[in-house]
């Protein structure tokens, strides 16, 4: 039976953690993983609620971090947690999965093990999540929300001591164009690298565009896609030229002359104006 340790992500998810890890353990099937809260700089008490699990649940271990930073968080798991032996699967605290999706992806992993990184596939919510489905089957796109990397490519990770920069928007382009290239220049094959998982199923609750509380998450979320666009046109362009050791070690320290021309005729007009004078000061 093959070891896992899975790799959860929680900032401030105080309402949606238990549920995230119940739903984890729910869908292993036959596999038992070990499960890593990595409670990343959280102001609430999602990282009580994660020692209540974990005190019911031998196999749930809490990682307390003081920065709110995913990348951070990512970087330590796979460098201080990560065994070397073990499958590694990453979920986002905020998701809920259905029809044992963490054994459904590990099965695909076994049966296709030339894939660097395996993709989950979203809830048919409506429009959205069909397009986005879509893209997933025809370009073999990076999911961050629940994502499978195998024992050999993180091994090759950590072999080349490759880390996500602090403050990276966007782990998972990152993640997905290290995959697609298997950590050598200008070698870029999604297809022949990243494999999607169909019935790795996660759910994520839909925005509701009468709550107040919703719109103001959707605009910071839109800033933010902005700032996952700037940063990533100004870090892999300088990868493909200079290779992984252009690397930036913090996102904060990208050259303000590599930032990307605003989309001018774009919806993304107002929140890139927004991401690169935040970037820029």
């Amino acid at each position: 039976m093959s070891k896992i340790q899975i790799c959860v992500f929680a900032y401030n998810l105080e309402h949606h953690i238990e549920k995230s890890v119940n739903s984890i353990i729910k869908n292993q099937g036959n596999y038992s993983a070990d499960i890593y809260i990595m409670a990343n700089g959280c102001k609430d008490k999602t990282a009580e609620v994660a020692y209540k699990i974990a005190k019911k649940n031998k196999k749930v271990h809490v990682v307390e971090l003081s920065i709110g930073d995913k990348s951070n968080a990512w970087n330590i798991f796979t460098y201080d947690y990560y065994d070397h032996s073990s499958i590694p699967i990453f979920v986002d605290g905020d998701l809920e999965l259905e029809n044992d999706a963490i054994k459904n992806i590990i099965d695909f992993h076994l049966s296709h093990p030339a894939y660097n990184s395996i993709s989950s596939f979203p809830f048919e919510h409506g429009r959205s999540s069909i397009a986005w489905r879509k893209e997933l089957l025809e370009k073999h796109q990076f999911t961050g929300n629940l994502y499978l990397l195998s024992q050999p490519f993180i091994s090759k990770i950590i072999s080349q001591d490759v880390k996500l920069p602090v403050g990276l928007i966007g782990d998972d382009s990152m993640l997905g164009y290290l995959s697609a290239t298997n950590l050598e220049q200008n070698s870029d094959h999604p297809k022949q690298r990243i494999g999607v998982c169909q019935s790795a199923i996660f759910t994520y609750e839909p925005l509701a565009i009468f709550s107040i509380k919703d719109i103001k998450l959707y605009l910071r979320r839109r800033v933010r896609y902005s700032t996952r666009y700037m940063q990533q046109s100004s870090i892999v362009p300088n990868l493909k030229v200079h290779g992984l050791s252009a690397m930036p070690e913090d996102a904060s320290t990208i050259s303000k002359e590599l930032l990307p021309a605003i989309r001018w005729k774009s919806s993304n007009l107002i929140f890139d104006i927004i991401a690169k004078h935040k970037l820029s000061n």
